[in-house]
């Protein structure tokens, strides 16, 4: 019997403690018997392979190339005081082998899409926690790509980290490189100009909208006032007159999105140069809620005599050649008020108008998942987010959420129209649905970024939340066992296949032939196991969604207490009954004469001499 316990305290020693080799590749290790001057005789290295060379009480193993991939060398020696006990030392050796090859690929394979999530995928062959020999495992990993990821080289790698041991640098196999294209929307390259632009009649105008974009973005550009505008990123007018004044929107569109940027351009005469100023030089305001302004009609000591503000609304309040304009409430969606002076000496008017932006929240944001049905793992669905009366809509920014995590946001398709009133426009989203989903809140809010001027932070509505219910196939919750669970009989045996899933998986066990009563819980227990309960335990898991299987292999070894134990009990029987044998014939020959059981004993080993005839 080897035994490593506390009665082998000399035990033999390996040097290394242990050993990492590839396969296919030579090792070796020294195994020290017992220490220096001790008095044994029989001991050995027991392996499958390999080369034995003693020197001493060492023993060197040697293999030149390494062919198995479980392999457990013994060094022993017998117990010279007790013959049949033997000591032992076992040497761990994690045989491996690099990864062949390692593939990366994103899915699905197509153009990325700004926003959306993606699956990169690392395939490479591996050696799994308790499968010694080579496997192949597809490694996953969810992104959401963003457009700093266009142009971007995505890629994997594979390393094997042996331990101390093993070798150093851990051995490393890096995947071939793939250089992303995502498709995102158009954003704004050139920052953005005054508002209003005020320039003199006579100079030249330039207005720059240009973006970035992937497609690269069209350009389109609508004033009323110019019939064949310019179909490129730059507008530009060599002398500008009054003629020009007004609303330039600039549409910037691709496959993916669009957006628009509006200049408004304010011409002043040559002669006109001292031209009105209002404070603030842009209004936003709510609608059905009050606002002012105050235009300084010239500069102190100038010469003018008529002035004013034209207005279809509000009230208005003159202070020198200061005016000021009030509306108590906003009723107008459209509105310009414009302040203007004649000018006496030059006969010539001069008028500024006051850009406005009416906004109104949106009354109502709803949020809702079609099909409306429980998810499916895997399956797409899309997310629809209803904004209701909102407006300006070409300042709404409408946000999808997971939990916390921003999902997506997707433009107004009534975006291009510069509509000012307000409108109802509905948003969709599609997302593929995974495990992790479940139980998650999905939502999304309506936002008005009006910019600078506006209200601070950005008025906001958020829809109600809603929590996904996913159904999916059940996953095995508890680590796999070993390929053989080896246990003492008598012990107690727990088997655990607690797996997760929606519905709730149910759980069938198909124990050997020879037990009748299995358990249909997610734990097999068996409270004293014998040698008849040795064999294959399958646990089935399974939903509506799936089913998922898991083998046990159970092997059971005699209990060598109870051996010892019985064997231990067997003799003093023995000796007991002999005992009590001595002691009645020792009795009865010397107080009886009696029948002595030793003198029958002797009797079958006394050879008589019987005399013959001559």
């Amino acid at each position: 019997m080897c035994v490593t316990d506390q009665n082998c305290a000399d035990k033999p020693r390996f040097t290394p403690s242990r050993l990492v080799v590839q396969f296919g590749k030579p090792t070796s290790a020294l195994c020290s018997v017992c220490q220096p001057g001790c008095n044994v005789t029989l001991f050995n290295i027991e392996s499958p392979i390999g080369t034995l060379a003693t020197n001493g009480t060492e023993v060197t193993w040697t293999v030149n190339e390494m062919t198995e991939w479980i392999i457990s060398p013994m060094c022993y020696y017998n117990n010279d005081t007790d013959t049949e006990r033997q000591c032992c030392s076992v040497l761990p050796i994690t045989v491996y082998k690099p990864p062949e090859n390692v593939s990366f690929s994103v899915h699905p394979d197509e153009p990325m899409s700004e926003g959306q999530q993606y699956t990169l995928q690392c395939e490479s062959s591996k050696r799994e926690k308790d499968e010694p020999k080579p496997v192949s495992e597809v490694f996953t990993l969810n992104i959401t790509s963003t457009k700093e990821d266009d142009g971007v080289q995505f890629w994997c790698e594979a390393k094997l980290e042996l331990g101390a041991e093993g070798p150093q640098p851990p051995p490393v196999v890096e995947s071939e490189k793939l250089t992303a294209a995502v498709l995102y929307k158009p954003h704004l390259e050139a920052s953005l100009p005054p508002d209003p632009i005020i320039i003199t009649e006579g100079n030249p105008l330039t207005l720059n909208c240009s973006s970035v974009g992937n497609p690269p973005p069209s350009y389109t550009w609508r004033t009323s006032r110019i019939t064949s505008p310019s179909n490129g990123s730059v507008f530009f007018i060599n002398s500008i007159t009054h003629e020009d004044e007004g609303s330039y929107t600039c549409s910037v569109s691709n496959e993916k999105e669009s957006i628009t940027v509006q200049f408004n351009v304010t011409v002043q005469d040559q002669n006109c140069a001292d031209k009105p100023r209002f404070t603030p030089s842009r209004l936003v305001v709510q609608f059905g809620k009050p606002t002012s302004a105050l235009c300084s009609v010239c500069q102190p000591g100038c010469n003018v005599t008529l002035f004013n503000i034209e207005c279809p609304i509000g009230t208005l309040a003159a202070n020198g050649t200061e005016i000021t304009w009030t509306v108590n409430k906003m009723t107008e969606w459209i509105i310009s008020p414009s302040c203007y002076y004649n000018n006496d000496t030059t006969d010539t008017h001069c008028c500024s108008v006051l850009p406005i932006t009416v906004y109104k929240p949106p009354e109502n944001v709803s949020f809702s998942v079609h099909p409306d049905e429980p998810m499916s793992e895997g399956q797409q669905y899309t997310l629809q987010c209803e904004v209701r009366n909102v407006a300006p809509v070409k300042n709404l920014t409408v946000t999808f959420y997971r939990g916390q995590t921003a999902l997506g946001e997707p433009k107004s398709s009534k975006r291009e129209k510069d509509e000012p009133k307000p409108v109802s426009e509905v948003f969709t989203l599609n997302i593929t649905s995974t495990k992790e989903d479940d139980g998650v809140q999905f939502w999304c809010e309506a936002k008005l970024e009006l910019g600078a001027e506006g209200p601070q932070p950005p008025p906001v509505v958020e829809s109600e939340k809603l929590t996904a219910a996913v159904h999916y196939k059940p996953h095995l919750e508890v680590s796999i066992p070993p390929d053989t669970i080896i246990i003492r009989e008598e012990n107690p045996l727990t088997l655990n296949c607690s797996s997760v899933g929606n519905p709730p998986p149910s759980y069938t066990w198909t124990p050997p032939s020879r037990i009748t009563s299995p358990s249909n819980g997610s734990v097999f227990f068996i409270n004293s196991i014998t040698h008849e309960d040795e064999g294959l335990y399958t646990c089935y898991v399974s939903n509506e969604k799936g089913s998922i299987s898991v083998q046990f292999d159970v092997t059971v070894q005699a209990n060598n207490l109870i051996l010892i134990i019985g064997l231990v009990v067997a003799v003093v029987l023995l000796a007991v009954i002999v005992g009590v044998a001595v002691f009645i014939s020792y009795h009865r020959y010397y107080k009886e004469g009696a029948y002595n059981l030793w003198d029958r004993i002797r009797l079958h080993t006394t050879h008589s001499s019987i005399p013959t005839a001559e």
